[in-house]
């Protein structure tokens, strides 16, 4: 029984940690449509990476992640007290937290898609069920090891963010295309 009430507080606590990075990819979709993140709309390095890691995203994510993360500070603000939830965007230093997480995000793709390139796979490539599930645990795997070794979350947190956040960028990748901000 405690286990399951340890998962269902961690849980939510990703939940709500996650929502600054899902509220992120959907504000870099609108910014990309300016001017400046249209210059920066260029591979990174397209033999390494392939054409659909660019610039605009590993900088975009950072920024949105950190507005993001202070926006809900502010709710955090008004609408928490300080035991709801245990985990509070608050405890931490919005453009630090928001520009690491959206930074780790990114770039722990880089990884996943350079092995992907070598074995010939193209970029955006879903066909395969494997790499569609690697496509969503990289990233996220990512922030939970900024979350543990630098934040310094709980270890019973990250291993519930092991199992829950993969379901949860799914669930977000769903909800970007139904929207339109993800082709």
């Amino acid at each position: 029984m405690l286990f399951l009430t340890q998962f269902a507080q961690d849980t939510l606590n990703i939940l709500w940690l996650g929502l600054g990075l899902f509220i992120a990819g959907v504000l870099e979709a609108f910014l990309w449509q300016t001017k400046p993140f249209e210059l920066l709309n260029v591979p990174i390095q397209s033999q390494w990476f392939g054409s659909n890691k660019r610039w605009r995203g590993l900088i975009s994510l950072p920024l949105t992640c950190a507005l993001s993360t202070f926006l809900l500070q502010l709710i955090e603000s008004q609408f928490f007290t300080p035991a709801t939830p245990p985990i509070q965007l608050s405890h931490f230093n919005y453009l630090e937290y928001g520009l690491l997480v959206g930074f780790i995000f990114n770039l722990s793709e880089l990884p996943n898609s350079f092995i992907k390139r070598r074995l010939q796979i193209p970029a955006g490539d879903e066909s395969s069920k494997i790499f569609y599930f690697i496509d969503h645990i990289d990233s996220t795997y990512g922030v939970l090891l900024l979350w543990f070794f630098y934040f310094h979350l709980p270890l019973h947190l990250i291993l519930t963010g092991a199992v829950v956040t993969p379901l949860l960028f799914m669930g977000a990748t769903w909800v970007r295309r139904q929207l339109g901000l993800k082709a």
